[in-house]
Formats: C-alpha cells, structure tokens, sequence
C-alpha cells in the first residue's frame, strides 16, 4: 500500500465515465501521472466510448484528482461529458494503465493530426539523440492521428503503425510513465519505424533513409521540384523565390493564377516576408499549424507568380520531422502545394502522376488511411475565420443543443465536407473538395463510411442539400432523406457554433444554391427562429446568360446584370456601359437572357460581384472560384462614399442594386479611380443591408456563405451592422463557405426532428 493511503474501511473507490476526444491525446498518461502523485489506486483504459477510470482512495484525495482531471487535462482534449459512480472499495495498491475495453459510452471523438512539437523537434535535429534525423518522429502530444487510426479505441493494434514492432528502447519509453513517449501510439525510431525511400524520375529508389533529405535538398536548390509526402497526403515543393521553379510547378500543375503557400523555415522569417499582428504569430505557430493569409510586406521576396496580383500571402511552417529536416537543410521558403492537378482529388498513395507533376517523389511506408488537405485561416479584424477545415483541425466537434438521432451529413457538391451526430456532438470532417471529380467523389464515400465506422455510428436518417441532383445521390444510402435548403443549412451552421436558438436573421451570401423556388439564390436573407424560417429579403435577380459558365467567366455576369438595368438589347444600353465590356459575344449573351433560356435568374451576391469587378476591367475570367471577387477586393480604396441601393416590396424586401450600377458606371465614365469606385460599391451594399437588418428588428445578424470569406466585406457589414446596434456573429471554427454545409445540416435536421415537424 501506498504511503499515506487509509485502510480499506476509509477508502472510497469511483467510477469516472468520460466523453470527448480524450484518446491519442495523452489523456491516460495525464490520469496516470496525477493519481499516482497523489497516490491513488485503480486504472484507466480506453473504450470505444471514451475513457473509463476507477480511481481508489481517501475522499478528498479522489475529489481533487476528479477536479484536476478536467483542469489540466491535455491541451488537445475535449471533454464532452462526465459521469461518477460510487464502487466499493477494493483495497488495491497500484494505479495502472489497462488493456483497452469495449464497453460502450457516450462516444470518443478523434483528434486532429498535430504538428510536432518543441521536444520532438529538439529530438529530431540534435545530434545524439536517439531520434536524429528521423523524419516519422512522434510522441503523445503530436504527430498523426485522424489521418492514420483505423478504428476506436485509440490503440497503436488499431493505426497504420500496428506493422511496426516497437524496438527494446521505444518499448522502454512506452513503458515509462516519466517519458513524453508514455502509451504514446504512433511513436517509432529509425530502428523499429516507418522508412523514407526516395525514388527518381523513372520511379526507381534513388535512396533510403536520412541520405533522402540532402538529396530532395539538393534538387530544390537547384530549382528543381519534388513530391514529399506529408500526414495527410503528397506536396509539391518548389524554391518561393525562384520564377522559373514556380512557373514551371504552375505549367505542370495546370493552375495559372489561384495562389500559393509559402512554408517558411521559422515565424521570424515568416515575419519578414509578412507583416504578422501577434494573433496571426500564434495561429501560426499552433499546434494545429495552418496556412494562415498574411499581408506581404515590402519586403517580400516571394516570385511574382507565387501569389500572382495577391496582395496577400499563404505562410505555414513546418509541422511534420520531415519538414522541419528538409528546411535544416534549406532554410529558404518554399512553396508547399497539394499534389494533384488543379481541381483533381489530393494524391495520399504512391501513383504514376507523381512523376509527371515532380523530379524527385520522396515517400515513407507508413500508411494514410485518410487524406487530409491543409487548414486555411485568416482573420477578419480580430476574428479567426476557418476557410478551409483540414489537418490540425478536422475532425471538428461541436456540441448541439440536444441529441438527435444518430445523422449522416453529405455536404455540399463544392468544398465537399461531411459530418456525422453521435450523441449531442456533430463531427464535421475535413474539406475533400468538388464532388465533380471522380477521385473526389470516391473519397467522398470513403469518409463518409469511414466517419461513421470510426465513431461507431449506424445513421438512421441521411441529410443532404435539398439541390434535386444532391437528392438523388442521397438516396444511394437507402435510408430516410431530410432534404435541408442550401443558405439554411449556411446560417444554421452559425447558430449552433454561436449557440444561438434564435430569432436571427442570416445573411446567407455566395456564388450559388438551389433555392427552394427553382431559382438560383445566392443573396439572402433568411430569418430563422427555432425551426422554422422565412426568406425576408433577396437582392435583386438577374439573368446568366450561360449558367454555370458564368461562374467561371465574369463577363457573363456583367452582361447579365446590365441587361437587367437597361434592358435586354444594346440599343438600350449607354456607350460607355458597352465600352465596359467590349466583348464580340454580347449579342449573343444578351440572346439568351430575353430567351430566358440557358440563363437562370439569380439573386447572387458572389455573381454581382463577379459582374462589377468585370466591369471595373479588374477580371474577365475566373482561372480559380473567387478570383474576380478577390481582385474587386484589394483594388477597393479605404474610404466611406457610397452608391445608393433602394430597398422595394415588402415580402420578401428586395435590394436592388440597379441604383448603384448605374451611378459605378457613370463614375466610371468621368474617370473616377477604381479604387473609390469598388469602395463605395461595397459601402452602399453594407448599408443596405443595415437597412433591411434594422427593419426586420432581431438583434442577432448571422454573415455566412463563400462571399464572407472576403475580410473587407466581413469589416464594412460588422462595421454598419454594429453601429445600428445590432449583434454580429462571424464563422470562426466553421467555414462560412460551404464547407461548412454539413454542419448546417446536422442542426437544422435536428430542429426540425426534435420539433416533430
């Protein structure tokens, strides 16, 4: 028996039930660590629910343990729930870690994968160690998790490690409760683990082990580019300051314009390339390690064609061994970029296009069960905005108000991302990409199995976009279908993150979503109280001439929206609105919008947007989705004029922005700069908006959907919306495009079930 511990007539003996993502977090070597410091007795193993612990001793020694539990718990922990229940006393003498059970609970939710950490990295780069330039280093604070455990518990028998027999000195650390490598699953070395191999053009091995790292070096400072598998899946690498590199990664990608990222050696150099608030620094240097959008700086030194017309950078830092010994060996920044063709699923397996895309293809056998892209942040003032959900912080939980019955979510056709319930906890998995892709498509139903296997769910109901086409594919999982709107599903997804009941009123804003009246709706309004809600106001429809060809050429748009104001023939239009344009094909566009045929009315934000900056001459066609709205962004002046929007009908209200256009297009005409002209164009919108938000008089405004993810359209509506006294809530953990669709799915499914409707 321990010293200080009461006979067994004084001891009190509990059973501690708890939830969350409480394994491969190092949450058992935590629990071990603080009952035997304060010498308690009993065990802590992992379920396919959670953890279970019965923890043995005087009372008020278990009630500390129970409070110290929570309070220093794991920093990548979360704890969903908790439950005590008194057992007799067993008079036992030890704290152990045991085998895992299968005892259900209220269900475990995996960790993201995690970058490495400071000691890990102290490890890898000093000379030694005993993990010296081993590239596939780990403990139980970081490295893989989401990306390599194949089923629950969280044990190394259930990962893509479980080939790799630990050797004599990894077992001793697993052993050993004063190591960080205690019970820490995916942990290896270079005698017992996973193996780099590099292989040349002709897909031969060229070289395994450390010797890979100087070679792959070498290759990049010569301006050459090789494919590195990374957690989640194949980079391509090429020199951030070497034109003809870039050029070269872009031709052979087949991506002309979209940007970037730049992953530096360190925050300091990162620091000199960007300009950096301490905010941006520490989301940088996260565990979860994103591509955060910075401001470049004078001194950038990135390529032109790193981040063509940008005025802003994609920076990240090294997160894996592997990164962090290639940027020891050259310490320059360096593009890091998926490795796919532009628009195709991420390559995470050994393929023959790696060789098309890079010189050099570096690879370790350590197997990805799941492809996972990386996070895409930026802040909107002070506010985190997730663009892309990926490593480091997909899975995402979120806690819903009650528990539906167990859902399957499928996202939308763009930025697919699905998500599952399990309990009163939605998962919402990483961002795949566009279900128009097969290799995406297959994924697609890889994750979706897999998220539910994984959590132990069996769905009952599956919930989709209610787009007939997303319907049809919903019905291949032969179960019940709830069919949610589109910008519903959107501002859905902020209320439960806000843990908001409602009323709010969700300004829903993108490109385009199914509407429920067989339009296109992309400018919305929708007041939502419960589960039930209203569209109250729209911005004024117009016509794509086209289709879904607009979206990739704003000129399309443009025709549209001035065919709206003065009518459907050039004969109606004012010269200099047709000097705008100058383009052959107008008659014809203009055809198809007195036909109404192949040219569906919309009501469109992120489409309006797209016809301004095509009549601001900033862009004429979309190499990449937003590219127009980008570049209407940063070429808008930091001033307070404005165009005037009218507000007309009464239900629902409709902005009509014919107003503004014309006043932008005389502008224009009298040479007034861009810059004012896209400012004040954005301005009369957000005061419009203000308008119909003070008119519908809830307090709570919800700004959601892809046009939200542009930070001066996020500042001008906070701006007008507060200083009318209004509440504003912004997507921080969810994306306000649509990857963050499922979500939205999941809580209005939920409402509309637990309102029996």
């Amino acid at each position: 028996m321990p010293d200080g511990m009461l006979p067994s007539a004084a001891l009190v003996r509990r059973r501690i039930t708890i939830g969350g993502t409480v394994q491969g977090v190092g949450f058992r070597p935590h629990a071990f660590r603080l009952a035997t410091h304060l010498a308690l007795a009993g065990y802590i193993r992992n379920t396919q629910g959670g953890v279970e612990i019965e923890i043995e001793g005087p009372l008020d020694r278990v009630e500390v343990f129970a409070a110290r539990l929570l309070a220093e718990a794991p920093a990548p922990s979360r704890i969903a729930c908790m439950e005590q229940q008194p057992l007799p006393a067993a008079g036992e003498d030890d704290f152990v870690i045991a085998m895992s059970g299968h005892s259900a609970g209220y269900g475990v939710t995996v960790p993201p994968d995690a970058a490495l950490c400071a000691e890990c990295r102290s490890d890898v780069l000093a000379r030694g160690s005993r993990h010296h330039g081993y590239a596939l280093t780990a403990c139980a604070q970081c490295g893989p998790r989401f990306s390599v455990v194949a089923e629950m518990p969280y044990d190394r028998a259930n990962t893509t490690l479980a080939a790799f027999a630990l050797c004599a000195a990894c077992g001793a650390d697993y052993a050993n409760p004063a190591s960080r490598r205690f019970h820490a699953e995916t942990q290896a070395c270079p005698v017992c683990g996973p193996q780099l191999a590099l292989h040349g053009p002709d897909g031969s091995v060229i070289a395994v082990g450390p010797d890979c790292i100087e070679r792959v070096a070498a290759c990049l400072r010569a301006g050459g580019i090789a494919a590195v598998k990374g957690i989640g899946g194949f980079h391509l690498l090429a020199r951030a300051d070497d034109a003809h590199a870039v050029a070269t990664l872009r031709a052979r990608k087949q991506r002309p314009m979209q940007p970037f990222a730049v992953m530096f050696p360190d925050a300091a150099n990162a620091a000199y390339w960007c300009e950096m608030a301490t905010a941006e620094a520490g989301t940088l240097t996260s565990a979860a390690a994103p591509i955060v959008l910075l401001r470049k700086s004078a001194d950038c030194g990135a390529a032109d064609g790193v981040a063509p017309g940008n005025a802003r950078l994609g920076a990240m830092l090294p997160y894996t061994p592997l990164h962090h010994l290639l940027m020891a060996a050259l310490p320059l920044p360096l593009v890091v970029t998926s490795a796919n063709l532009s628009g195709s699923a991420l390559i995470f397996e050994m393929c023959d296009e790696l060789y098309s895309l890079a010189g050099l293809v570096l690879t370790h056998d350590r197997p990805i069960l799941r492809p996972v892209e990386d996070s895409v942040v930026q802040y909107a003032g002070s506010t985190l905005v997730t663009l892309r959900l990926g490593r480091g912080y997909a899975p995402l939980s979120i806690k819903l108000a009650s528990a539906p019955p167990p859902l399957l979510a499928l996202g939308g056709h763009l930025k697919n991302a699905p998500a599952i319930s399990l309990g009163d906890t939605a998962l919402l998995g990483p961002q795949l990409g566009d279900l128009d892709n097969a290799g995406t498509l297959a994924a697609h139903h890889a994750l979706t199995a897999g998220l539910c296997r994984l959590h132990g769910v069996t769905p009952q109901s599956v919930v989709c976009d209610a787009h007939p086409d997303d319907m049809a594919e919903a019905a291949r999982h032969r179960l019940p279908i709830i069919g949610v709107p589109h910008h519903l599903a959107h501002v859905a997804a902020v209320m439960v993150e806000h843990k908001l009941q409602g009323p709010v009123l969700g300004l829903a804003w993108d490109g385009a979503g199914y509407g429920p009246d067989g339009t296109v709706w992309g400018g919305e309004f929708l007041l939502v109280d419960g589960a039930q809600w209203q569209r109250v106001a729209h911005l004024r429809r117009f016509r794509l001439p086209g289709g879904d060809m607009a979206a990739r050429e704003p000129t399309r748009a443009a025709a549209g929206a001035l065919a709206e104001v003065f009518g459907p023939g050039l004969q109606d239009w004012p010269a200099h609105a047709i000097e705008r344009l100058s383009d052959p094909r107008l008659p014809a566009l203009l055809a198809l919008c007195r036909a109404g045929l192949a040219a569906p009315l919309t009501s469109s934000a992120g489409r309006l947007f797209d016809a301004v900056s095509a009549l601001l001459g900033l862009c004429q066609r979309n190499s990449f989705e937003s590219e127009a709205a980008i570049a209407l962004e940063q070429a808008a002046a930091d001033e307070r004029g404005r165009f005037a929007f009218s507000l007309t009908g009464t239900g629902p209200i409709v902005i009509d922005w014919a107003p503004a256009l014309a006043a932008l297009l005389g502008a224009l005409n009298i040479g007034v700069p861009r810059a004012a002209v896209a400012s004040r164009f954005y301005q009369g919108l957000a005061e419009a908006a203000a308008m119909v938000a003070k008119h519908v008089g809830v307090p709570d405004v919800a700004l959601t959907g892809g046009c939200f993810q542009s930070p001066l359209l996020i500042a001008r509506l906070s701006e007008t919306l507060t200083a009318a006294g209004l509440r504003v809530h912004l997507p921080h953990k969810v994306p306000p495009g649509d990857g963050g669709l499922a979500l939205g799915q999941i809580e209005w499914a939920r409402r509309v079930l637990a309102a029996g409707s």
